[in-house]
């Protein structure tokens, strides 16, 4: 028996507190480059000066983003991607029971092979992204019941008795019981 258990993040750049992103581009930048102290600094403090001047326009109005991130900026993706990472290194031992563990940004996908560890890792996962303000929904299927569709990345995978016939994208996960 396998669950197969989608989850994102709900309006992760509106929710995504500053704070976080920038004690997550610190960390990123001890344990993964090989700038001086300083250089780091600079870099983070040139992220906040990115953060912090964002303008929009709509209509003849002018606005300021002075919180979180805003969806869409140019480096917003890449500090999301950098903001996620962090939150989930301190579960990385409980991710690491799946089968299969991937995430692209604020999408997540899982493979787990008990409900026992399917349990586990949805606890953690929950419990990592409410300490950082955020939320998660989630999306299961179980091959136990012989049918059933989680949807990750546009891509609906399907859990059936037997495989139906159609067009299938080649990344695409299909399960047979």
């Amino acid at each position: 028996m396998f669950y197969i258990v989608a989850a994102d993040v709900k309006a992760l750049y509106p929710s995504l507190y500053r704070d976080t992103v920038i004690k997550a581009l610190e960390c990123a930048l001890e344990k993964h480059s090989y700038y001086s102290a300083e250089a780091r600094k600079i870099i983070v403090e040139l992220n906040k000066i990115c953060l912090n001047n964002v303008v929009t326009q709509c209509g003849d109005q002018l606005y300021i983003q002075k919180n979180e991130i805003i969806t869409g900026d140019n480096h917003s993706v890449s500090l999301a991607n950098i903001a996620e990472h962090y939150i989930l290194q301190p579960i990385a031992d409980v991710l690491n029971e799946s089968e299969l563990f991937r995430r692209f940004i604020d999408d997540i996908i899982w493979i787990s092979a008990s409900e026992i560890s399917n349990e586990r890792i949805r606890q953690a996962l929950t419990s990592a992204f409410e300490n950082s303000g955020l939320e998660l929904t989630f999306r299961q299927a179980c091959t136990a019941e012989k049918t059933g569709e989680v949807e990750f990345l546009d891509v609906n995978h399907c859990v059936t008795a037997k495989l139906k016939p159609g067009h299938v994208k080649p990344y695409a996960v299909a399960l047979s019981v």
